[in-house]
């Protein structure tokens, strides 16, 4: 069933990264055994050009695998999980502060914020889609703190 909003791009991805991961694993994991082979004087090909273009293009391989996997639905925990993690402290705050919602409405945002900075997130206005709706529940307003995670997750967004 596909979702509503969903493209064309986002469907292929979806589908092709699990079914293309091991194939261009294999390849480029082989191409690149064979280059550094052939940096070692153990020629594979006839000149030691087409050794460093094998490497090259087992590198190149490898590194589309990876793209494929961090721009997936398969990549983990990173953009779908702060999805989770922003479902989740507005769950916990509705559910601790119920009638706030209509009360103390600015309450219920700082709440949720608080929430998510509890879980390592900075809140942040720099994305497209948070300018649109500066909500505490708007999973673009945030990103992760840790160095590694933040910068998968700000290469994911874009693509959102």
């Amino acid at each position: 069933m596909v979702k509503c909003g969903t493209s064309l791009e986002d469907m292929m991805n979806e589908g092709i990264a699990p079914f293309l991961s091991p194939i261009t694993l294999f390849l480029g994991g082989g191409l690149l055994a064979i280059g550094l082979l052939s940096l070692l004087d153990l020629h594979f090909f006839k000149t030691k050009t087409q050794g460093k273009v094998a490497l090259a293009l087992g590198l190149v391989f490898i590194l589309a695998t990876e793209a494929m996997f961090v721009t997936s639905g398969a990549s983990g925990r990173y953009f779908e999980g702060m999805k989770m993690d922003v479902t989740d402290c507005e769950y916990q705050v509705e559910r601790d502060f119920p009638l706030e919602r209509r009360a103390q409405p600015v309450l219920i945002e700082q709440k949720i914020k608080a929430c998510m900075d509890t879980l390592g997130y900075d809140w942040t206005e720099s994305h497209k889609h948070c300018l649109e709706a500066r909500l505490s529940t708007n999973v673009f307003c945030y990103l992760p703190r840790a160095t590694m995670q933040r910068s998968i997750v700000a290469f994911q967004m874009r693509f959102e």
